[in-house]
């Protein structure tokens, strides 16, 4: 059984007219008759405070808010609104940023308790649906400030792509997310079956058999050193380049080296 308990709002503060948009989904609220929960933050402030991106900051308080409204409701899920030309997009940045499968693996249908129903449907359609029905939505002005650079995915690349290389741009790097994802999964099961075999912890410290490593498959054994160097970082960050710096490490060259949270060493010939 599906049961929509009730709407969620967070206002970022990242526009004058944000209070519009919060009015209009209590409005659609009250259309639909059901609950309806509202927050905001100052996310500029954050970002600055955490001297991160103002994009990561508002990821970070915006989920942060939608647990907090799954709770409020009683919910099991809560549901976003992304749809298939979203994940055409963050396929694309990740590309252009250099991201690996699991990067490209792109937006997740489902992860913990957030489900996206609509990753499957294009932009379009939900707002020719929007229409026929009557139900009213609102332009993020800020969409069409492209020295972010989702909105000039969107507002240049695509279109371009679209209009010189694939009509179907959109469709095609949504498979491809599927794909990559599909990949990412299988990898990251092998990969943790793997690290079992060939790691053991001793005094807080990660210490790989590199004999073990070495006999895997360069791929499998990318994917197993991205899953030590991640449960030793600390939540910070690991990257393609710290993966294969000790991938050089492994091959011979000098060390020790320092990454984010540790440092790794080879012991030994």
């Amino acid at each position: 059984e599906l049961r929509l308990l009730g709407l969620a709002h967070f206002n970022h503060q990242l526009r004058s007219d944000a209070r519009r948009d919060e009015q209009v989904c209590a409005d659609l609220a009250g259309g639909l008759g059901v609950g309806f929960l509202a927050d905001r933050e100052d996310v500029g402030a954050l970002a600055r405070a955490a001297k991160r991106s103002v994009e990561y900051a508002a990821r970070v308080a915006r989920y942060e808010f939608l647990e907090r409204a799954r709770q409020h409701f009683g919910a099991d899920v809560v549901a976003t609104g992304h749809t298939r030309d979203d994940q055409a997009e963050t396929f694309l940045l990740r590309l252009i940023r250099g991201a690996g499968a699991r990067g490209l693996a792109s937006i997740h249908p489902r992860r913990d308790t957030i489900v996206r129903p609509i990753i499957d449907c294009r932009r379009a359609d939900l707002r020719q649906y929007l229409d026929n029905r009557g139900f009213s939505y609102v332009h993020d002005v800020t969409n069409e400030d492209v020295s972010i650079p989702r909105n000039r995915v969107r507002a240049e690349l695509l279109p371009l792509l679209e209009r010189r290389f694939n009509p179907g741009i959109v469709d095609a790097l949504a498979d491809a997310a599927d794909v990559a994802r599909d990949e990412w999964l299988w990898s990251s099961m092998a990969a943790a079956d793997a690290l079992g075999e060939v790691s053991r912890k001793e005094s807080g410290r990660i210490r790989l058999d590199t004999a073990g490593l070495e006999v895997l498959p360069r791929a499998l054994r990318r994917s197993v050193l991205w899953e030590a160097l991640n449960e030793a970082a600390g939540g910070r960050p690991i990257a393609f380049s710290h993966v294969e710096a000790v991938m050089d490490l492994l091959e011979g060259a000098d060390g020790p080296i320092d990454l984010p949270g540790q440092r790794v060493q080879r012991v030994g010939a």
